[in-house]
């Protein structure tokens, strides 16, 4: 009886722990979706500024954030929000910081709309649309996000552009937000389990998926998995979760001011070098 005890009991603590961490896991899988339509939405009021959409995200995730003392601090109350609010997102964000490897458990990467969409860099830019271009007047680094002509212009305004450019134009006033969460799981030997899982240590790196990168952190392996990795290599056992949002911009985009990323850098659009 005892020898089949020993031989069960660890199968059946992991079977216990591991529903109680996958069910929190679901849960911020869900906090997460919730968090980027949240965060798209302050964008889109705010001038598409990547400091509130950043702190936007971290406020709707607080059910599901871990400090690094692996504890989850309350949010029964406001009082509660506001002082773990505190510790993740002011005073230098340190505990939205994974202890010593730097990375960030809530980031936010703002998907579009890109320099080039706006016509004021990268490749393939579309005509610039700021005020002083469409109406001889007004500021060159501001585009109204209600002018019709942002996104459709007259005929001749656009002469010659193909297809895919007309989708680019309809873009522009879309804030695309996703929010790249690494969420540090609380259950103990569940999580470490469940990690190793992601990572798949046992494999071996012929069998392992490879990325054209010349990053030389992940020349071999996706971004992801080697932050999961540094984060479980100091004992930090971590799932990744992606989510993203659109939304029409309902305030004005500035070009110079909270300006626009040279290119989408989302991860789930295969941009290489970008992820969590």
């Amino acid at each position: 009886m005892a020898v089949e005890a020993a031989l069960t009991m660890p199968l059946f603590v992991f079977l216990i722990l591991g529903i109680l961490q996958l069910g929190l896991t679901s849960q911020a899988r869900v906090m997460a979706k919730y968090a980027a339509y949240r965060a798209a939405r302050v964008g889109a009021l705010n001038h598409a500024d990547p400091e509130a959409i950043e702190a936007a995200a971290i406020l709707h995730l607080m059910p599901v954030l871990v400090g690094n003392d692996e504890v989850i601090m309350p949010t029964s109350s406001s009082t509660d929000v506001i002082a773990k609010f505190n510790v993740f997102a002011q005073a230098g964000g340190i505990g939205n910081r994974l202890g010593a490897t730097g990375l960030k458990q809530v980031k936010t990467v703002i998907c579009g709309p890109t320099q080039a969409e706006f016509g004021v860099g990268g490749q393939r830019q579309l005509a610039r649309v700021d005020q002083s271009t469409l109406n001889g007047r007004g500021s060159s680094n501001e585009v109204d996000f209600d002018d019709p002509f942002v996104q459709s212009g007259p005929d001749n305004f656009y002469a010659g552009a193909s297809g895919a450019d007309a989708l680019r134009r309809f873009n522009r006033m879309r804030l695309r937000v996703q929010v790249q969460l690494l969420y540090r799981m609380p259950i103990p030997f569940a999580n470490m389990i469940i990690t190793k899982a992601y990572l798949g240590l046992q494999m071996p790196s012929v069998m392992m998926m490879p990325q054209e990168n010349k990053d030389p952190i992940s020349r071999y392996v996706p971004q992801t998995y080697a932050n999961v990795k540094r984060a479980h290599d100091l004992g930090i056992y971590v799932v990744p979760i992606n989510a993203g949002y659109a939304m029409r911009m309902q305030s004005n985009m500035f070009l110079s001011r909270f300006r626009p990323p040279a290119r989408n850098e989302c991860s789930h659009y295969g941009q290489g070098k970008q992820s969590l």
